[in-house]
C-alpha cells in the first residue's frame, strides 16, 4: 500500500507540473488530525452536558406519568402540587443558567487558531483542478478491473460548480448527476451529516441540476 501511495504521488507530481506533492499537504493531514482531537474533546464536554439534562429529562417523565389520568386527584394532594410548583419555580433558572454558560472555549479557541493554517484559496483551486484532471485521465484509460475514486457528493459538487462556471456544461452536468447519486445513496445517519457540513440543499444542486439540463438543449 505505501509503495502504490509514493507511485501515486509520483504520477500526479509528473502528469501535473502544477501541482506537485508538497510538504504542506502532509501539514494538512496532521492538521485534520489535529481538528478531529479538539472535535472529539468538544463532543465529550457537549456529552457531558447532555448527559445530565437526559437524567433530568427520564426524570421528570417517570414523575409526571405518575400522575396517570386523573391529574385533578393527583394535584389535589398539597405534597405533589408542591413538587410540581417546586420543579417550576427553581428547576428552568438553573437549567437557563446552565445553557448559558459558555462550553467548550479551550477547544473553540485551539480550532479558531487552526483556521489560519487551513488551505488557502488559490492551494485550495490548484488541487481540483489536479484532481478532476487527474481523474479524467484515470477515467480514459481506465482498467475495468480496477475499481474507480469516487468522490463524496460535497467533492462532486465543488467540481460540478468549478466546470459549470467555466461554461463546460456537459461536464457540469455529469458531476451533478454524481452528486445527486450520491445524495440519494445516503442512509438517513449521512444525510443528518452532510446536511451540516453542505453549503447548498439537494434541492438546490437539483435546481441547478435541471438549469444545466435547459442550458445544454439550447447548446447542444
Amino acid at each position: 500500500m505505501w509503495y502504490s501511495l509514493k507511485l501515486y504521488i509520483v504520477l500526479v507530481s509528473l502528469g501535473f507540473p502544477n501541482w506537485v506533492y508538497p510538504l504542506k499537504i502532509k501539514n494538512y493531514f496532521d492538521l485534520d488530525l489535529r481538528l478531529m482531537t479538539q472535535l472529539k474533546s468538544y463532543s465529550e464536554d457537549l456529552q457531558s452536558q447532555i448527559s445530565v439534562l437526559s437524567r433530568y429529562i427520564e426524570d421528570r417523565r417517570a414523575k409526571l406519568a405518575e400522575v396517570g389520568n386523573d391529574r385533578e386527584r393527583y394535584l389535589s394532594n398539597p405534597l405533589n402540587s408542591f413538587s410540581l410548583l417546586h420543579h417550576l419555580h427553581f428547576d428552568w433558572k438553573s437549567w437557563r443558567s446552565l445553557m448559558e454558560q459558555p462550553m467548550a472555549e479551550e477547544q473553540i479557541e485551539e480550532i479558531q487558531g487552526m483556521l489560519t493554517l487551513t488551505p488557502k484559496k488559490d492551494e485550495f483551486m490548484d488541487s481540483l483542478k489536479a484532481a478532476k484532471d487527474f481523474h479524467d485521465k484515470q477515467t480514459d484509460n481506465f482498467d475495468k478491473n480496477n475499481k474507480k475514486f469516487q468522490f463524496s457528493p460535497l467533492e462532486s459538487l465543488e467540481i460540478a460548480q468549478f466546470v459549470y462556471d467555466q461554461e463546460n456544461y456537459e461536464q457540469a452536468e455529469d458531476w451533478l448527476s454524481r452528486t445527486l447519486k450520491g445524495y440519494k445513496e445516503m442512509n438517513p445517519q449521512q444525510k443528518e451529516l452532510y446536511d451540516v457540513l453542505s453549503p447548498v440543499s439537494e434541492n438546490q444542486v437539483q435546481d441547478l441540476y435541471e438549469k444545466v439540463l435547459e442550458i445544454r438543449k439550447g447548446v447542444v
